[in-house]
């Protein structure tokens, strides 16, 4: 069958209507994810966070999982929840556990739609992966909170991609769904993180990663390190070239980051990639 064409501007227009009037309701943060990030947020020691993530028995055990792969492994195996947290922090078990709820919520009946799940949640895991890489130079930085907020950075497109699938099942246009992301995941992505709760910093990256001439001032912060993650992926993907303005933007020039010249931190970045890939696919 062909596949079908919509007005892409009905269509965001009805979206926006639709999540305003609360008839289509915004993903939300599931029970033991937002209990996790409460406890970090609150400093809650790692034996609390524990009693916290044992209630989930599935989750505990891919911790115990993670804690024991071989980008974390010790001399001695993790074999208690407690003993994983203490190894992995309590950060990156908040990282962790967002993750892996979220990737739950990438699923859909559309063979079209299904394939822009994927990519948009791989894509997800290398920007998180270099933004972690970025932070962990800067001073002041905090490398979990980065890739955290390269890992959220597109979560708007979760609403628009659920809405294509109930709309017109199988028979998108890839074009037009490409379109929609692009018009309408940035401020989604917003809500929804507002929603969760997150901090102003990290609210921020979904609409600021796609402002390329962003100038925050001196300081350096987490919708730049995301910004430049994502154009370094981009770039090392093949799916921008490098002009004098992509070199010149202030998020590139505060970081340091000269295209023409170097993909900082590759072989780390892909090494958190391949990690992160392997702790959140399941």
């Amino acid at each position: 069958m062909q596949a079908l064409r919509i007005d892409t501007s009905d269509f965001a227009t009805d979206l926006r209507a639709q999540i305003a009037a609360k008839r289509i309701r915004l993903p939300t943060l599931p029970d033991v994810a937002l209990r996790v990030k409460t406890a970090v947020e609150g400093e809650c020691s790692a034996q609390e966070i524990a009693a916290l993530v044992a209630q989930d028995i599935a989750l505990s055990g891919r911790l115990v999982q993670i804690a024991n792969s071989p980008l974390y492994r010790g001399a001695v195996e993790v074999d208690s929840i407690q003993v994983a947290i203490t190894r992995l922090g309590t950060r990156m078990v908040r990282n962790l556990v967002i993750g892996l709820v979220m990737r739950q919520m990438f699923h859909t009946s559309s063979d079209v739609l299904t394939k822009y799940f994927r990519d948009i949640w791989q894509d997800g895991i290398q920007i998180a992966a270099i933004s972690r890489v970025l932070a962990d130079a800067i001073p002041g930085i905090d490398s979990d909170e980065a890739m955290l907020g390269g890992l959220l950075h597109n979560i708007g497109a979760l609403p628009i991609l659920a809405h294509l699938a109930e709309a017109h099942a199988e028979h998108v246009d890839v074009n037009t769904v490409q379109q929609l992301i692009d018009e309408l995941a940035p401020e989604i992505g917003t809500q929804i993180l507002t929603s969760w709760q997150f901090p102003e910093a990290l609210t921020a990256v979904p609409v600021g990663c796609h402002q390329l001439e962003r100038d925050s001032g001196p300081q350096i912060d987490y919708v730049d390190i995301v910004l430049a993650s994502r154009l370094q992926y981009l770039f090392s993907e093949g799916l921008i070239d490098v002009t004098p303005e992509l070199s010149n933007l202030p998020a590139l020039e505060k970081l340091g980051i000269n295209f023409e010249v170097v993909i900082l931190g590759q072989e780390s970045s892909a090494a958190w990639a391949t990690q992160l890939g392997d702790s959140l696919n399941f």
